[in-house]
């Protein structure tokens, strides 16, 4: 008896729940009834304004996905962007409860009107955002309307890599509804203009800063995403920068060898081929750029142009080791040769005798100079000159690059 009762109650409770369900749930029914309704007089040609005397609001908020790539050399910019549009059409409304409690209706956004933004700034032909793709629309019981869009995009981004490998770059993305002017559509932020939700970090570039607003240009309601990505620096760094660090560190050192060692010109020539063939190597690293220059490139280049005065140096120094020693030295070699305090050679002229009155007892000091005294000077000049150079160089660069 008691397990009659338990089953009628259980069946009475199934029955209910099942009654709810279907009161309270539309049907495919209700849902094909809503469509013919709300598209029976419904022209997507036409601009869904209830007051044309007034602009259609268009609500947008963007979501950035990823940076996808930065050319330097072209200036272009590939990111996967996403849109939301939303925006009030009077004709979509209708009483929930008459439709099953439908609240809302997705459709094919080839079945109504949607505005066809483009990106003005694109490298790449001018089509409307998402139109190769099946979009779909969102139709609310209270008339508003959203659709979402999505694709990669190719810009336009004037690239500074003045301060490469420690640069920034500052890039946007505008779109405006094409052919149609402001006086027929404006375009308003959302609260969140532009929404990072499903955004995926970028390994040589971090996003350092971005917001989204609507501007007016030409006439026409644009909507301006801007940020400001940053270059990670370290593979350049170990990659360029230190290598030419080392090699602008080794062309002075040719100087510390003897000029008679036949070392020194084989030396400096195989430092600055060396520093040639890298240069050739690492070209397709360092961006082409004339306006502004990289830092780091005019860096390499004063490298490049120190090692080849080496090794013109080195070969004049080794010139002059060989030169005749009864050969006339002029005075600029003489006071290379005399200024060097740690190859000068002092010979002092003694009295021969001094049995003769003291009048005739003469005492001199004379300064020798050799051509070898003369290389010694030079070889110690341009090794601490190349190293000033060198230190000037490195040090503009690291502090212009860091500011």
């Amino acid at each position: 008896m008691d397990d009659q009762i338990a089953i009628r109650y259980m069946s009475s409770w199934i029955l209910l729940c099942i009654s709810f369900c279907v009161v309270n749930g539309q049907t495919s029914t209700d849902i094909n009834n809503l469509y013919t309704d709300i598209f029976t007089s419904y022209q997507k040609s036409v601009v869904p304004n209830s007051d044309f005397s007034a602009a259609l609001n268009v609500k947008l908020r963007m979501y950035l996905m990823t940076i996808s790539r930065f050319n330097e050399v072209e200036e272009t910019l590939d990111t996967a962007t996403g849109m939301i549009a939303s925006w009030t059409d009077s004709g979509f409304s209708w009483d929930p409860s008459a439709y099953g409690n439908a609240e809302y209706i997705i459709v094919p956004h080839t079945d109504v009107w949607t505005p066809k933004f483009v990106l003005t700034n694109s490298v790449e032909t001018y089509e409307p955002i998402g139109g190769g793709n099946d979009l779909f629309v969102t139709i609310n019981y209270n008339g508003s309307v959203s659709i979402a869009y999505g694709d990669v995009m190719s810009s336009k981004c004037t690239a500074n890599v003045y301060k490469f490998p420690f640069d920034s770059q500052t890039c946007y993305l505008n779109f405006v509804v094409w052919g149609i002017a402001a006086s027929d559509i404006n375009l308003i932020a959302d609260s969140t203009p532009v929404d990072l939700s499903f955004y995926t970090p970028n390994s040589d570039w971090s996003l350092e800063s971005y917001k989204g607003e609507t501007l007016l240009w030409n006439g026409y309601s644009n909507f301006k995403m801007t940020f400001t990505i940053k270059r990670a620096p370290l593979y350049y760094n170990i990659v360029v920068a230190c290598p030419t660090l080392l090699f602008s560190i080794l062309n002075p050192l040719v100087f510390l060898l003897p000029v008679d060692s036949g070392d020194r010109i084989g030396l400096s020539t195989t430092i600055l081929l060396s520093y040639a063939i890298f240069l050739t190597m690492v070209q397709m690293a360092v961006p082409a750029s004339s306006n502004p220059m990289s830092l780091l490139l005019v860096m390499m280049i004063v490298t490049i142009t120190v090692s080849g005065i080496c090794v013109g140096v080195t070969i004049y120094i080794s010139s002059l080791y060989h030169r005749d020693p009864e050969s006339k030295m002029n005075k600029v070699y003489k006071f290379i040769g005399s200024k060097t305090p740690w190859r000068q050679r002092l010979s002092a002229i003694r009295p021969a005798s001094y049995d003769i009155e003291i009048v005739h007892v003469k005492s001199a000091t004379e300064v020798t100079i050799t051509w070898k005294d003369v290389c010694d000077g030079l070889d110690k000049y341009m090794m601490w000159l190349s190293y000033l150079m060198v230190f000037i160089v490195n040090v503009t660069y690291f502090i212009f690059s860091s500011v």
